[in-house]
This record gives C-alpha cells, structure tokens and sequence, in this order.
C-alpha cells in the first residue's frame, strides 16, 4: 500500500506554487499600468504606446471576473489623454478583482489579441468595453470620456447588475 501522507503536502505545495505564479487571481492581468514618460497631451507627438506595466501580453479575458478593455493607439493625442484615465482607473480598481487588458490597435500582441480586436473594437480610438463574469459585453464607448463616467459602469458590473 502506498505513503499517502505526502499527497497532501504536494496539493499544497501546488496551490501555492499556483498562487504565486499568477495563475490565481488578479495576477493574471495586466498590472503595474502607469503612462510612459513624456507623452504628450497637447500635440500628437508621441510614437509610442502611452501606456506601460507588466503582463501586457495577457490579452484574454477573465472567465470568473469582469474585464476592462482599453484599445488605443501609439502616437494619438486622444489616446494619450484617455490613457491618463485609464492609469487612474486601474489604481483606484486594481485590487477588486477586474482584469484590464490593454491593447495597441496597430501592434496587437498575438492572435488572441487579433480576435479580441475582431469582437469588440468599433474601428475608432480610444475604445472602452467592460465584460461582465461570464464575458458579456456590458459597455463600449467609443472616444475620450470622463473616469467618472467609465467608474459608474464599472461598478455596475462589479456589483453583479448590468
């Protein structure tokens, strides 16, 4: 008969390993979202993406957790200043269990990032979509808004209303 003393012990070890791997939680998203240094919000300037952090490539959505999708573009004014709401969003929401994906338009990552572009983008920067639980699509917008305005429906979807 076998030691079944150190099965336990493995599952935990595997938990474990699986929470601090990211492959729990709200690990699994972009995170560390800040605006990349000397963009401009005056002139459209910039060649690059406005927004950096950790994970970017983690464009699927969450299958047990809202998801907030930012679809931008390197080198526009106006995704510039949204960016700049974005970043604040993520601060405030960070630890509530939404996921946020960020996504560069004319540099998708991957293919996952393709088809996400395929489903929700409306063909006008910047893009905001929030994805319900069960990744319904629960908002877009289309252009700049206001944080507060973004803020209210996130906390629709957050609440379990729609």
């Amino acid at each position: 008969m076998k030691d079944m003393t150190a099965v336990p012990k493995y599952f935990c070890f595997l938990a474990a390993a699986l929470l601090l791997s990211g492959a729990y939680g709200a690990v699994w998203a972009a995170e560390d979202l800040r605006l990349r240094d000397g963009i401009s919000f005056y002139q459209d300037l910039d060649t690059g993406f406005p927004i950096i952090g950790q994970k970017m490539d983690d464009v699927l959505p969450a299958a047990d957790r809202p998801t907030f999708i930012f679809f931008g573009a390197a080198g526009d004014l106006n995704t510039n200043r949204q960016a700049r709401r974005v970043v604040e969003l993520y601060r405030k929401y960070r630890d509530s269990g939404l996921k946020f994906i960020i996504l560069d338009v004319d540099q998708p990552p991957g293919d996952e990032a393709k088809q996400l572009i395929r489903e929700h983008y409306r063909g006008y920067i910047p893009c905001e979509v929030i994805l319900d639980r069960s990744g319904q699509k629960k908002w877009s917008h289309t252009g700049e808004i206001e944080g507060r305005l973004i803020q209210t429906q996130l906390d629709k979807v957050l609440a379990g209303s729609s």
